[in-house]
């Protein structure tokens, strides 16, 4: 059995070699097939992706990529397409052939039938002199010298090459699609990006006078801290009219007023309040909010959001734009 340090060396080893496989395959790569297949899948109403085993794997991570932009895309089994299946191709569709060997036989019987069905046929193999070459309209070499496991037999290098393929055509597709990141959020609604860009402050903001810790300028320091105890929000908005903003408390202005200060009998909220605070508006993204909070020296944690009469109707915390529930 080997030593701890040689198991450390051997994964140093595959690393290392993993990485000067992706430098040799990227000094032979023939960019403009690149283009020529990001071109083809613009040009196409869906992208079908085909393989088997591992590369069945990179078939489906493909088909993931390009429907989370937007790219309507489908994986295929080769097994099945040949029992019924290949009847989700239409002519306007281009199907990727993911073959390491190139001569996987269940593709290669399904080939003939793939051709008549769709436009084009994308072939990511690691043998273009392989079987299936000929009949691809375009074919991208991911050939490797050898795997980076010690017995270069469990796919390894051999996927990693692929992925960055795939990485290198979906990038090259959203380059023709002019993909923004706008367009993203709008299939990833669920995500922060999607929130950021997609929901307004006052979507998620907490709001109504029971809710908020209003306090007027004369209100003891004591009785400002159980405001701001009972409200949980870890800020006090400082009101006359419980309306307009006069200043703005955070949790860390009244601790640095308890270290600063023995006696605080005669403290009040107008001593220790920011007068000019940071606000949001309520008609802002979410996003808009989290650069007023991040993109600054001092990072702010929660924010006071007015309306467009400049009267406060709630706050917002980094918590409700990361989606917490509350």
């Amino acid at each position: 059995m080997k030593s701890e340090h040689g198991i450390a060396a051997i994964a140093q080893q595959t690393y290392m070699h993993d990485i000067n496989e992706l430098l040799n395959s990227a000094q032979t790569m023939d960019w403009e097939v690149i283009a020529k297949a990001a071109s083809l899948m613009h040009a196409s109403k869906h992208v079908i992706t085909v393989g088997i085993g591992k590369s069945a794997i990179m078939a489906q991570r493909c088909t993931s990529t390009l429907n989370s932009i937007g790219k309507t895309s489908m994986f295929l089994h080769p097994i099945e397409a040949l029992h019924g299946d290949i009847g989700v191709i239409s002519s306007d569709d281009v199907v990727i052939i993911f073959s390491n060997s190139g001569n996987t036989e269940e593709i290669v019987s399904l080939m003939p039938y793939l051709k008549l069905r769709s436009s084009s046929i994308i072939g990511v193999l690691g043998n273009c002199d392989s079987l299936l070459a000929p009949h691809c309209t375009v074919v991208i070499d991911a050939s490797i010298e050898r795997e980076s496991c010690p017995i270069n037999t469990v796919p390894s290098s051999s996927l990693l090459i692929v992925t960055a393929i795939t990485n290198a055509m979906i990038a090259s597709l959203m380059g023709y699609s002019q993909f923004s990141q706008d367009d993203f959020s709008k299939y990833h609604p669920a995500g922060q990006l999607g929130r950021n860009v997609l929901l307004s402050v006052q979507s998620v903001m907490i709001s109504g006078n029971e809710s908020l810790p209003f306090v007027r300028p004369e209100t003891p320091l004591k009785e400002l801290i159980i405001v701001m105890s009972s409200k949980g929000l870890g800020c006090a908005i400082v009101s006359d009219d419980a309306m307009h903003i006069d200043g703005f408390i955070t949790d860390g202005d009244v601790r640095r007023c308890l270290q600063n200060n023995e006696d605080i009998s005669n403290i009040f909220s107008q001593d220790l309040m920011s007068s000019n605070p940071v606000i949001v508006r309520s008609s802002a993204m979410l996003g808009e909010a989290l650069s007023l909070m991040e993109d600054r020296t001092h990072k702010i944690g929660v924010l006071p959001v007015v309306n467009e009469h400049e009267r406060c109707v709630g706050i917002i915390r980094l918590h409700d734009i990361a989606g917490h529930v509350r």
